[in-house]
């Protein structure tokens, strides 16, 4: 009778396992679909809904936690889901038509060595974790999977080496220190310190925007500086305290806008409103040595920048052709 109990335990035991690699292989099966192409790239559904569910919380902190489990909210905001959505899914594919436009080939672009250097990067980012089971789970809980990992670091390391080819071969990038330099003493550059209150999940973004006007009440009327406002929602790392160089053409124009109108050094701008948070900026003095000192990390930021100003300048030439499968997916149904 016992070992008649044992085999049955075993047999249900294989069945379970059987139909949990079912559900896995499924799922998997699933993430890794194809819902189209882009540039010629097939895209696929676990990108998708990486990007879906990411700006579905975004609106959520945005609009209110409960917007997407109310079909009739939901609906209101469908419209901004989607263009923000199918937006942003062609970031990564402007980055490779780019690639191919500037003497890259599909060969060099999934390189042995590139390869090499993703399993390296996801080996780090595994021990970083304590293990394989911690990683996958952090990836879970970002809507990521390992498969989208690779084809994001794969899309860095090429951006990496487009800036590369925009520079130090086609030029179409300033590459010399000095004429960079006579560049940001002509109005480009403006030294800065700013505020920043975020929008985190779940906050009352309205509180958050309230909370910014009256800093930047405090600090306009000259009753507190920047230094007094370290804590939980603002400034959340001292560093934020640094004054800093703003370049031009390297930050969103909400950003630039605001800092470069501040005519004098202690102007303090109006708030920010970036999606992501609530900017404040004050205008500061500095010393020719401060902008000497920085001259070459101001340049390389301007460079990426620039590069993937020329990157996404191809969005307007793309678009993702959607396969049967793809016209099926209704963004407000992926979970």
């Amino acid at each position: 009778m016992k070992k008649i109990i044992r085999l049955t335990a075993l047999i249900l035991s294989l069945v379970m396992l059987c139909t949990l690699c079912l559900a896995c292989s499924s799922a998997k099966k699933r993430e890794q679909a194809v819902i189209g192409t882009c540039a010629g790239f097939d895209v696929l559904y676990e990108e998708l809904r990486y990007v879906t569910l990411t700006y579905k919380d975004i609106l959520a902190a945005n609009y209110g936690a409960d917007i997407w489990s109310d079909p009739e909210t939901a609906e209101r905001y469908r419209e901004e889901l989607e263009t923000v959505v199918w937006d942003m899914m062609l970031n990564n594919y402007a980055v490779l038509a780019t690639c191919l436009e500037n003497g890259m080939t599909r060969e060099s672009m999934y390189s042995d060595a590139i390869d090499d250097a993703i399993e390296r990067q996801l080996d780090e980012a595994i021990d970083a974790y304590g293990g394989k089971s911690a990683f996958r789970d952090a990836m879970k809980d970002m809507y990521m999977t390992e498969n989208l990992m690779r084809f994001c670091l794969r899309v860095a390391y090429l951006e990496n080496e487009l800036k590369f080819i925009l520079t130090k071969d086609l030029g179409f990038i300033e590459t010399d220190l000095e004429v960079f330099l006579d560049w940001l003493e002509d109005g480009n550059s403006v030294y800065v310190q700013h505020i920043l209150i975020r929008n985190d999940k779940g906050d009352d973004v309205d509180a958050n925007r309230a909370l910014a006007e009256e800093i930047r009440r405090q600090i306009a009327n000259g009753e507190a500086r920047i230094e007094d406002f370290v804590g939980d929602k603002v400034n959340e790392e001292l560093e934020n305290l640094a004054p800093y160089f703003l370049v031009r053409d390297v930050y969103i124009e909400e950003i630039e806008n605001a800092a470069f109108a501040l005519a004098a050094s202690g102007d303090v701008s109006e708030v920010v409103d970036t999606g992501d948070g609530f900017y404040i900026f004050v205008r500061q003095d500095y010393a020719e040595s401060d902008l000497l000192l920085q001259a070459n990390d101001l340049l390389d930021s301007y460079q990426w920048a620039v590069a993937e100003k020329i990157a996404m300048s191809k969005k307007a030439d793309l678009s993702i052709e959607l396969n049967e499968y793809g016209k099926t997916i209704d963004l407000l149904a992926i979970t």
